[in-house]
């Protein structure tokens, strides 16, 4: 495998030990296989599901003892998995194309948004009036954020020599206060991000474009895992995935009630989660996972990816039956939300 960030891989044994949900790694319960989970960020509503699952006991009566570990983007949830530092992780998925193509062995094993949500928040006294005219602007994003990793493929959809902006880093928690303070005139966010801002700023004088509005469609936040893993521990794998994906169900059936189950676990805006859950159902709620089931693959949205990451990010050097694995063996479709 290529040298990835190197800064980042010395630390990932102790970060994984300070992120596993405050409290050093214990052994699993009785009858049950200890099983990591890396998030792509900290905490979000999207993550409601996995403590959903913890909260009624879904994974262990599958025989899992699941740890969740807060994320540092997509960019290191790739690293995670090829260093063998969690059995499944939650990434962008063009980013894991990128890492597969550089060497890392990362597959995707199921989807969490079916459409992508990818956006930038800027000023409006800017003048941009497209996302094109980010060029020559000071853009924030955190290093191993995804939107950093997918910028070039975006940025040549657009007509916009990806070197035309100044990046601005900060760290993982920072955006919001990235463009408050104004330390930058754009910053690379989710669209369920907007509630975040709202609670932190006068938004009457932002404005956002979604990518996706602007020819990014492809599979966005996904599960990975590592070849390894998808050949010794499949079992653990299906039994993961079909729990999620009927734990995603229920949270979208259910967005008050997850959120409030999240908040058991985790410290957040309730309120502001709530919003970016019913947000991010716009992102799931597709005819593709309507027919497919919850979560799961389709080879045609497979494809689709791979050509965008093809055509406009790097030429991939595998064919695309070696990104993908089907795990999810139980088809959830109940879209009926509140």
């Amino acid at each position: 495998m290529k040298k990835f960030t190197v800064v980042l891989l010395i630390a990932l044994a102790a970060m994984t030990m300070v992120f596993a949900q405050g409290a050093e790694e214990a052994k699993p319960a009785a009858g049950l296989e200890k099983f990591k989970l890396q998030l792509n960020w900290t905490i979000a509503a999207d993550h409601a599901p996995y403590y959903v699952a913890i909260k009624n006991g879904w994974y262990e009566e599958a025989g899992l003892d699941v740890e969740v570990i807060i994320g540092q983007g997509s960019g290191y949830s790739a690293q995670m998995v090829d260093a063998g530092k969690c059995d499944v992780a939650i990434c962008d998925a063009p980013v894991a194309f990128q890492f597969r193509n550089d060497g890392a062995s990362v597959k995707l094993i199921g989807v969490v948004f079916d459409k992508h949500q990818n956006s930038m928040y800027y000023y409006l006294d800017t003048g941009m009036q497209s996302p094109a005219d980010v060029a020559g602007k000071t853009v924030a994003v955190p290093p191993t954020d995804g939107h950093k990793v997918m910028w070039p493929a975006f940025a040549a959809m657009i007509g916009v020599d990806p070197q035309s902006v100044e990046f601005v880093n900060i760290d993982s928690t920072a955006k919001v206060s990235a463009l408050a303070s104004r330390n930058a005139d754009v910053v690379f966010e989710l669209l369920s991000g907007y509630p975040n801002f709202k609670a932190a700023m006068d938004t009457s004088k932002i404005g956002n474009f979604l990518w996706a509005d602007y020819g990014f469609e492809c599979y966005a936040h996904s599960y990975i895992a590592s070849d390894e893993t998808i050949a010794k521990k499949s079992a653990q794998l299906e039994k993961f995935m079909n729990v999620t994906a009927r734990a995603w169900e229920w949270t979208i059936t259910h967005p008050e009630e997850a959120i409030d189950i999240l908040a058991e676990y985790q410290p957040i805006n309730k309120a502001a989660l709530v919003e970016s859950l019913l947000i991010e159902q716009s992102f799931i709620l597709t005819e593709r996972f309507k027919q497919n089931g919850i979560c799961t693959l389709d080879p045609a949205g497979v494809q689709a990816t791979y050509n965008l990451v093809n055509q406009y990010q790097t030429a991939l050097n595998f064919p695309v039956e070696d990104i993908y694995a089907m795990v999810i063996t139980e088809k959830y479709t109940n879209f009926d939300v509140k």
